[in-house]
């Protein structure tokens, strides 16, 4: 039998998933909960009580538990300290819409692993999808060999769509706009949106856009989500941007674009949500570099890019924005595809074209990043007519040495399909396994 002493590093290690077995690892707030609680009582060091209670994530309890469980009990009663973190969680509940602002230490879970999470798009059969999976290898060596990639379903969106957009924040996952058909069986634009819980694998609404948007940018900045032109329902292109916060769960229009814009390309990066390529309501291609700056609400134009592009997509590694993919217009005015790489260095204002291009072309793709890599996900190919399954990975890590190459197929064929990083809960996703990361090679596609 451990001493008393003893226990107490065992029991604060379980709380805090310390050196614990894996199995454990799952075990639920409410019951680390009464662990502690039994522990204390059988031990009498109510002294430590204060100490063990700050590691429970009460904000992981649903309400009726923590009314049952915790606030019901008299050590709990008998501390102001625990009863202060229970009413913390209460409210947290309460603030259903302004949880991800709101997230801390006691509302996340003791999660695995960030993966690879694709959502949405559309099929050659089918128009739209609601699905949602992540990456998910059958086990540890088939995935290290690159020979089977799993994809795991989680609840799917409440609609279908494709051509929307993602954002995480808090560790939820959005989803706004995107092409929607409609009970008439016509396909538009589309304003709502939803959010992503992976603690319990639901999802919910959340307050529609302002303005339907297809081929937009969503952005995630400090407590605010950002939505950057697109098309809406009529196919009009717009120059509008709008803001939601979710603590109001209300979304409101912030400074224009100078033009109507739609297909262009965006990411967050330095505090900043930059903006590139794209088409005009005219049609005309564009090669400008623009950045919102949200303190002064103000749109600032930088040094533009090597070449036009539209149905591309920028993702950002340290202080380096790189565009990939997309079309491009010959001399003939025929669409032709761009596989060139280009870095943009936020420091200098300077675009440089990298010695390394993408294997294949892809427009209308996701893309993700995740540990100086980059997954251009899905996609549409202009040479076939057809939409993409493959994932092109462009490794960063290593300067002087980056390179592409193609990481696991997704499980269909899809074009406007969106991607994000997110991490994983260990009961929302027991299959799980350590490698979690398509990091591997796969074969020419």
């Amino acid at each position: 039998m451990p001493s008393e002493s003893g226990a107490l590093r065992i029991l604060r290690s379980l709380l805090q998933n310390k050196a614990i077995p894996a199995g454990m690892a799952q075990m639920k707030s409410n019951m680390k909960h009464q662990l502690a609680v039994r522990w204390l009582e059988q031990s009498c060091h109510h002294q430590y009580m204060d100490q063990l209670l700050q590691y429970v994530r009460f904000g992981l309890m649903d309400v009726d538990t923590l009314h049952a469980v915790a606030l019901s009990h008299p050590l709990v009663q008998a501390s102001e300290t625990a009863t202060a973190l229970v009413h913390e969680a209460l409210e947290y509940h309460r603030s259903i819409y302004a949880q991800p602002v709101w997230q801390t230490r006691r509302t996340r879970p003791r999660f695995q692993s960030d993966t690879l999470y694709i959502i949405g798009g559309k099929k050659r059969e089918v128009c739209k999808v609601r699905e949602l999976r992540y990456f998910n290898p059958v086990d540890q060596e088939s995935g290290l060999l690159a020979a089977v990639a799993d994809w795991s379903e989680l609840e799917p969106m409440p609609a279908a769509r494709s051509h929307h957009c993602v954002a995480v924040m808090g560790d939820f996952l959005f989803v706004a706009g995107g092409e929607g058909e409609q009970a008439s069986g016509r396909t538009c634009a589309v304003r709502t949106a939803c959010r992503y819980d992976p603690r319990s694998n639901s999802w919910a609404e959340i307050a529609p856009m302002k303005n339907c948007r297809e081929h937009f940018v969503l952005g995630a900045m400090d407590e605010y989500l950002y939505a950057v032109g697109g098309r809406n329902e009529l196919r009009q292109v717009l120059p509008t941007v709008e803001r939601y916060c979710p603590k109001k769960n209300k979304w409101t229009f912030v400074q224009p674009f100078d033009r109507a814009l739609s297909c262009h390309a965006g990411y967050v990066a330095d505090g900043l949500l930059w903006i590139s390529g794209g088409v005009t309501n005219t049609a005309q291609y564009q090669n400008r570099l623009m950045v919102y700056e949200p303190n002064q609400n103000k749109w600032i134009s930088r040094s533009p890019m090597l070449q036009r592009r539209v149905y591309h997509s920028m993702a950002a590694v340290q202080r380096k924005l790189y565009v990939l993919g997309g079309n491009d217009l010959d001399y003939n005015n025929d669409r032709v595809l761009v596989r060139h790489i280009d870095s943009y260095n936020i420091d200098t204002d300077q675009w440089t074209r990298c010695n390394f291009n993408l294997l294949t072309g892809q427009n209308e793709s996701g893309v993700a990043v995740h540990n100086e890599r980059i997954y251009l996900v899905g996609g549409y190919s202009i040479w076939t007519n057809e939409p993409l399954a493959c994932i092109q990975v462009l490794d960063v890590s290593r300067e002087g040495k980056e390179e592409v190459f193609y990481g696991p197929r997704l499980p269909f064929a899809s074009n406007g399909i969106a991607a994000c990083f997110l991490p994983a809960p260990y009961f929302t996703c027991p299959n799980l396994q350590t490698l979690q990361v398509p990091h591997h090679r796969i074969g020419a596609v």
